[in-house]
């Protein structure tokens, strides 16, 4: 199942309410390993478009 998939049932099959009071933390974040990552493969991160925020 892909995030989106996960994301759309979550939303199907609980409220906001539901969802924040069984969560205390909804969202993303880079372990070390993954910014190390990042970090060691710069040149593939350069190679992509980046976003505008």
């Amino acid at each position: 199942m892909k995030a989106s998939d996960l994301n759309q049932t979550l939303h199907d099959h609980f409220s906001e309410e539901e969802l924040a009071s069984l969560f205390s933390i909804r969202g993303y974040k880079l372990t070390p390993k993954g910014e190390q990552a990042l970090k060691d493969h710069q040149a593939i991160i350069d190679r992509h478009p980046k976003k505008n925020f």
